[in-house]
């Protein structure tokens, strides 16, 4: 059974209809990232399933229960935002545990369960500190503690990843996709940043005024023929590959037979990766990263 489906979702504002029946599911534990343009319906979709937005057609379903017309707090749906939404006078401990306050979660059983989610995150020690004074990852690692004490069957991630610094952000989400994959969470990763969905998701769905133009592992989504979508996806290439010695020299050995060189700090011979070529960057219009897959 999907852990959701999205089917036929309608939403209009006045003489806007920014949502055109919009379907997609999700299995148990899949992650799905969604992505397109400005104005294509990400956000009101997310809210939708959130259940901020009542649609004005279709359902949405969750573990197979109709949830379309189900208040938020009864949904089970966790969501972390761009902004982490932490309580600046709360103590990471108070901010992991506010859900399950609200949800009357006996003391002992709640405390166990904080404890269990900043073991999870590797924020142990943390617990007596201010969101002021932990860095912009560690911020995040909270946000994400606390979407998941409440033990949701639906993870969101709205733009989870934007306020961090690149280097701290390839890191958190790699982070992330190891914590969910691990709990088997059904996540929807909405985002405007490409390199994010490919990396941390094994599901790309893309909207464009509205409607669903693809929806596919990351490979079919750039190799897909519509017009849209090829000036849209910004990678022309994405691959998962391995690190092999050769001659004494590190390479990266792709399932099709390729091998090609490779100089990235920390990696050895058995590591997997994702190989990306990016257009629009480098003399030839084309730029190639190695991204390490954290497999703890």
């Amino acid at each position: 059974m999907p852990g959701i489906e999205v089917k036929d979702l309608r939403k209009r504002f006045g003489d806007q209809e920014v949502l055109k029946g919009v379907s997609f599911s999700a299995g148990p534990g899949d992650i799905v990232a969604i992505i397109g343009p400005s104005g294509c319906g990400k956000t009101t979709l997310l809210r939708c399933i959130l259940g901020e937005l009542n649609p004005d057609g279709g359902r949405i379903l969750i573990g197979g229960d109709d949830v379309t017309r189900v208040p938020v707090e009864s949904r089970a749906v966790g969501i972390v935002y761009q902004s982490y939404a932490l309580f600046p006078h709360m103590t990471v401990e108070e901010n992991v545990g506010y859900g399950l306050r609200v949800a009357k979660v006996p003391k002992e059983r709640a405390k166990a369960r904080v404890k269990e989610m900043l073991e999870l995150v590797r924020l142990t020690g943390k617990e007596d500190k201010y969101p002021h004074r932990l860095s912009g990852g560690e911020r995040q690692r909270v946000a994400l503690a606390r979407a998941l004490a409440v033990e949701p069957r639906v993870l969101l991630l709205d733009e989870a990843f934007a306020a961090l610094d690149a280097t701290t952000r390839l890191q958190v989400v790699q982070e992330v996709r190891t914590i969910v994959k691990r709990l088997g969470l059904t996540t929807l990763f909405i985002t405007h940043d490409q390199e994010e969905a490919f990396l941390l998701s094994q599901q790309v769905v893309v909207l464009n005024e509205g409607n669903v133009v693809a929806d596919g592992a990351p490979e079919t989504i750039i190799g897909h023929p519509d017009p849209f979508l090829q000036q849209f996806v910004k990678m022309a290439f994405f691959r998962r590959g391995r690190v092999e010695e050769a001659g004494g020299v590190q390479v990266i050995s792709l399932p099709d037979g390729t091998r090609f060189p490779v100089e990235v700090p920390g990696l050895v011979a058995g590591d997997e990766v994702h190989v990306m070529v990016k257009k629009g960057a480098g003399p030839d219009g084309t730029r190639v990263e190695v991204h390490p897959i954290d497999r703890r």
